[in-house]
């Protein structure tokens, strides 16, 4: 037997289950990611280990359970294991049905397509399948560059946004401005303040050819920012479609966050009668089980791009819509309806915004806002970690990871007391963000706000300085 025939001491899935959670930090952190492995150790989810979801729910190993208030960081709007999406994939997968289709039209894919064209406006209804929210922006960036040609190259986008991290994507991500200076990035990207239609408006102006047409072929913006839940001025995305028509500009809305659903709208560009030129998503679109994202154009301009035989692949991605994944996203859609899921975000958004509002009114010391629309909302922390901490000497400790310890000792505290998750978004460490799924009820948002109340009347001095000093060990 030749050396490379001998098999390595590969784990099995029975020893997967087996792994002890301190087991499974340990391979995490020397395999997977040592940066994220010690952000867990300081929260102390190192030693957490859940073995079910359902719903709104983790269910650990030690018998209790955690109330999720992340919605895996937007993805589970249908919440954890919805039993129609599992039915659905466990059917297709019983039928040993064609997962890659390829060669021959995949009843699947056609039908989720024809699907996305009932629900998104006026002629957006050709569908470009892929795995994420970063190469569904950058699909569409690519595509409009295709058709605005060499001469109109330039992109506009926020400078508060993010939209991936890819090259491209971080090239026109405004909240990635501190980190992505490492990184080689796209030449001809614009950046202009949000909610600004005037300052949009100049740079168009003030980027043309000899012909006087503008070099802009594309604006990327969120219809609503999700962290800290921004929401532009009134009027502002009625200008900007007007500019970006007279400019022949692609808008692009990118619902990789708030799209089906989060913001009490399916999508979150509705909320302002704008039908865009492309519209990208992501995240809940597998219904918590598939890996699927893509975009959706107008179909004079997906055609100019790609409608020739000969243009037809010159974007193409290999895992465009397995059978399984679609299928996933297919009943996930129907879910959304059927269960009232948007209408739900709506309902119980207002709810948990009164709620957040009781709970600043209670703390006006360290709440200093709350924010929300649908199913999205965020709370404001006083950065008291960085004023405490700089009057003790010795701890020796990074002002970057100061700047977070506010937050990160409230996330602590939340699950070691009350086993409830909740989480910082990685562009603004002052907040809180809530997105959880939108099955949430007022039993939940109860729940969250008993929990974010009792971790705010601690000692808090007390907590930041133990948090601090057990970092600094």
């Amino acid at each position: 037997m030749t050396a490379e025939a001998i098999k390595p001491p590969l784990l099995t899935l029975d020893q997967v289950e087996a792994l002890s959670p301190e087991e499974a930090h340990d391979l995490y952190g020397r395999h997977y990611s040592p940066g994220m492995a010690k952000m867990m150790a300081m929260l102390g989810f190192h030693r957490i280990r859940p073995v079910r979801s359902e719903g709104m729910r983790l269910h650990l190993a030690d018998g209790t359970s955690v109330l999720d208030f992340t919605g895996g960081v937007g993805v589970l709007n249908h919440g954890h294991n919805h039993p129609r999406i599992l039915k659905a994939r466990a059917d297709f997968a019983a039928r040993r049905g064609m997962e890659v289709w390829k060669f021959f039209p995949s009843p699947y894919q056609s039908a989720l397509c024809h699907n996305l064209a009932q629900i998104f406006p006026a002629d957006l209804d050709v569908v470009f399948l892929c795995n994420s929210g970063a190469e569904a922006n950058e699909g569409a960036m690519k595509m409009v560059e295709k058709v605005a040609g060499p001469r109109r190259h330039k992109i506009a986008y926020t400078d508060i946004s993010f939209h991936g991290k890819s090259h491209a994507t971080l090239s026109v991500s405004g909240s990635e401005a501190h980190q992505r200076d490492h990184f080689k990035l796209l030449p001809g990207c614009i950046q202009v303040p949000h909610g600004d239609a005037a300052t949009l408006e100049k740079a168009f102006r003030d980027n043309r050819n000899a012909d006087g047409s503008s070099q802009i072929g594309a604006f990327i913006v969120e219809a609503i920012r999700s962290e800290g839940c921004i929401t532009p001025p009134e009027g502002y995305f009625a200008k900007v479609r007007e500019l970006c028509d007279r400019y022949k500009v692609a808008l692009i809305a990118d619902e990789v966050y708030t799209g089906f659903g989060r913001t009490g709208k399916m999508f979150a560009f509705m909320h302002y009668g704008l039908v865009p030129d492309l519209v990208t998503f992501s995240k809940s679109f597998g219904g918590g089980k598939a890996t699927l994202a893509g975009y959706v154009a107008r179909r004079g301009l997906f055609e100019d791009a790609y409608g020739s035989v000969k243009h037809a692949t010159l974007h193409s991605t290999t895992f465009s819509g397995f059978s399984e994944e679609v299928i996933a996203a297919i009943e996930a859609i129907h879910v959304l309806y059927d269960e009232r899921l948007v209408e739900n975000a709506a309902e119980q958004g207002a709810y948990l915004l009164e709620r957040l509002n009781w709970l600043k009114g209670r703390h006006p010391g360290i709440v200093t806002d709350v924010r929300g629309i649908g199913c999205l909302a965020c709370v404001r922390l006083e950065n008291l970690a960085t004023r405490l901490l700089a009057a003790v000497p010795g701890l020796g400790l990074p002002t970057e990871v100061v700047s977070k310890i506010t937050t990160a000792t409230v996330i602590a505290e939340m699950m070691a007391r009350h086993r409830v998750l909740t989480f910082s978004p990685p562009h603004d460490v002052n907040l809180l963000l809530l997105t959880p799924s939108l099955i949430v009820g007022r039993a939940d948002i109860d729940a969250y706000v008993a929990a974010l109340d009792d971790v705010l009347s601690l000692n808090f001095a007390e907590m930041v300085l133990k948090f601090a000093r057990r970092l600094a060990a």
